[in-house]
Formats: C-alpha cells, sequence, structure tokens
C-alpha cells in the first residue's frame, strides 16, 4: 500500500487516532508510544496540553476551598494551612489517576 501524501512510498503502518496508512516520514507523532500522522498528533498534543491545565486548575480550587472551610470551622488554626495542602494533594492525585490524559510524543527525525 502506498502512503497518501508521498507517491511511491509503502506505508509503514496506521496513524493510532485517524487509522489512515503513514509512511514513516509522515508518522511524525507518537500517542501512547504508537504511530500517528501530524494533523492527529499535534490535535492530541493541545488536548492532552488543556487537560493538563485544567486539572491543575481544579487543584487550586481544592486548595482554595478547602483553606475556606478550615478557616470558617476551626478559626484560623496553624494546621488549615497544612491540611488544605494535604487535600489539595490528594485531590491531584486522585484526578490524575481517574482522567488520564494522553501520553504525545514527537519523533525525532535521525
Amino acid at each position: 500500500m502506498e502512503c497518501g501524501d508521498h507517491p511511491g512510498v509503502d506505508v509503514v503502518s496506521a496513524c493510532g487516532a485517524c487509522k489512515r496508512g503513514v509512511c514513516e516520514a509522515c508518522a511524525t507523532y507518537e500517542i501512547d508510544g504508537g504511530p500517528c500522522c501530524e494533523r492527529c498528533g499535534r490535535a492530541e498534543d493541545e488536548r492532552a496540553r488543556s487537560l493538563g491545565s485544567a486539572l491543575l486548575a481544579l487543584v487550586g480550587v481544592g486548595y482554595l476551598a478547602t483553606l475556606a472551610l478550615g478557616v470558617a470551622f476551626f478559626k484560623a488554626r496553624p494546621f488549615v494551612g497544612g491540611v488544605a495542602a494535604i487535600v489539595a494533594i490528594a485531590l491531584g492525585r486522585a484526578l490524575q489517576l481517574w482522567i488520564k490524559p494522553s501520553a504525545v510524543t514527537r519523533r525525532s527525525r535521525a
């Protein structure tokens, strides 16, 4: 089978996202270890970066919410900040395990 973008060049695999045949030159990204075309690789990379930013924002909101509740219930005792930090770290880890962004890497050309 020939590559759609490079006539005369054989396809080495299918894109992991769109399943279109890609040659070695067209497989410019890897998603979770599998080859991927340029268009799908860029889109998945952008999605993974956006998801990482959203997770960071949720951890920040979790920290501030825990801090506010701690101050309301415990009248700003010294341990409130530490408890809020522990809750934020636990929330971040739980979200990271629950919502897994794809591992996207750009393949290097030798």
